[in-house]
């Protein structure tokens, strides 16, 4: 592919029908096939980016007309990958867990239940691949299954997007309808679709090559080998998404990554050509090699020097053709695209070029980061809104083998990133504000020191009574975090 201008999100699939007939087979295969026609177009967009992230890109197919002997080909296609392993640790700096939506004992002990599953299963380490997966191509696929095993009762896996894919209704809420996975063997199409209620097993044939420069690629489903019942009851296939355009973290920079690959490439080959800078003969005879032959320029290469002889009036003299390129203001120029590159990205800037204040806060804002939190919490509602179908099943399997009873009402998934930032500031904002009366709950949440009020309010609700009294019952004592403020913590510190 000569560019990357087709690239522009992957398309989520849609379906009219509500699900499937296991006696219409006609109607089955159709439908699959219809779905199936825009996975790949998918696929063929996610393998490119796959690639693209392992440093095989556009620059690679680089030409040149005059000198093509003077062709170097510096792919940046790293700078994709580093933009993916910054979003990967910023995302997941430690391992999401469930935390108890309700404040009863009994309710944490179950949910600490449930993280211990969560952890037998591999969820923490399919949470990792999932997450960079959809840095990658946009998007990405879990599968879960029940397990005959008392210690690990489900197990979850993370599928090759390229692999795998949901359709979804076209009502309103477009819920998952089925969804299917594919494996190629010797030509020959496998695509595993479930719904609720069955597994379809079918075949097809493959035509083209998925890894040419212009991928014709045509997956047909031709019959049905099998039907089986899903134990499940629901869809095991769950779709993740990085934003709700379904792109990666790097696919809208991804012309100026080839912007910069080319003018590198074109920057060596510049101080190539300058090296092997031609020569022009004026007004002058070469003359004779040792063996009597007309001197050729190869002779002169070689040699390193000769004599030359004037014709008639004219002077001889010899000149070089040399030009280089101003290598300041290239760089320049490659520094702004990168700066625009972290920017579009919502990565931090590395310039170090914004003055003023230099305080945690004032940081955060003026090199980006408070940027990269905000690309981050907008990724973890659409994380959790596909998760909600991983909870239900996980739910259904524990409670249906009678190992643990509790419900979807009981837990959220928590994200725990870096809660210390300017934990200052938000300890002293906590402070006035548990001071003004409000209820620590509150106060917790608007300081923005805590990710979870609720729960840390529930586990340090007597420390926090001891400390501050009763916030349900008598007055909160504030005497001494009035007078503290007026040398920063005082004696109300928590």
């Amino acid at each position: 592919m000569d560019n990357t201008n087709f690239l522009h999100g992957r398309l989520p699939i849609f379906t009219s029908i509500d699900g499937f007939s296991p006696d219409r087979t006609d109607e089955i295969i159709d439908e699959v096939n219809q779905a199936i026609s825009i996975h790949v177009r998918n696929m063929i967009d996610e393998e490119f980016l796959y690639w693209y992230r392992r440093g095989i890109t556009p620059i690679d197919n680089k030409t040149k007309d005059i000198r093509p002997e003077i062709n170097n080909k510096i792919s940046f296609g790293g700078l994709a990958g580093q933009i993916v392993d910054f979003k990967n640790g910023y995302f997941l700096t430690q391992a999401a867990t469930y935390i108890p939506r309700k404040g009863k004992e009994e309710t944490a002990d179950k949910v600490s239940e449930l993280n211990e599953y969560l952890y037998r299963s591999g969820k923490h380490d399919v949470d990792n691949e999932l997450v960079d997966w959809f840095h990658t191509v946009g998007k990405a696929d879990l599968f879960v299954r029940s397990v005959d095993d008392p210690e690990m009762p489900f197990e979850a896996s993370a599928l090759d997007p390229r692999s795998a894919f949901v359709v979804r209704s076209t009502a309103v809420g477009n819920k998952p309808v089925y969804a299917g996975y594919i494996v190629v063997q010797d030509k020959t199409l496998y695509v595993d679709v479930w719904d609720k209620r069955n597994c379809y097993r079918m075949r097809g044939t493959v035509v083209g090559k998925l890894t040419t420069p212009t991928p014709n690629y045509v997956c047909t489903v031709s019959e049905i080998i099998e039907v089986l019942p899903n134990p499940l009851g629901e869809i095991p296939i769950i779709e993740y998404q990085y934003n709700s355009v379904w792109m990666s973290a790097f696919e809208l920079a991804l012309p100026l990554i080839d912007a910069i690959s080319q003018i590198q490439s074109d920057r060596l080959d510049g101080i190539d050509q300058f090296i092997q800078s031609l020569l022009v003969f004026y007004n002058c005879e070469l003359g004779e090699d040792e063996e009597g032959n007309p001197i050729s320029p190869s002779y002169v290469r070689a040699a390193g020097a000769l004599f030359l002889k004037s014709i008639g009036e004219n002077k001889a003299d010899l000149k070089e053709i040399s030009s280089q390129l101003d290598q300041s203001q290239t760089q320049v120029f490659i520094n702004n695209l990168y700066e625009m590159i972290l920017a579009i990205c919502g990565m931090p800037t590395t310039s170090g070029k914004f003055a003023g204040d230099s305080t945690g806060l004032a940081i955060e804002l003026k090199d980006g980061w408070q940027i990269c939190e905000m690309n981050a919490r907008n990724t973890e509602d659409l994380f959790k809104k596909a998760n909600r179908q991983f909870d239900r099943i996980i739910v259904s399997i524990l409670k249906g083998k009678g190992i643990l009873d509790i419900n979807l009402a009981d837990f959220e998934l928590h994200f725990t990133r870096n809660e210390l930032r300017a934990v200052q500031s938000k300890a002293q904002a906590l402070q006035t504000l548990l001071a003004a009366g409000l209820h620590p709950t509150l106060a917790l949440a608007k300081s923005g020191i805590s990710a979870d009020p609720v729960s840390d309010f529930e586990l340090s609700k007597g420390y926090m009574q001891l400390r501050w009294g009763d916030p349900d019952g008598q007055q909160m004592e504030n005497t001494e975090v009035i007078e503290g403020e007026q040398g920063g913590m005082g004696n109300g510190a928590i």
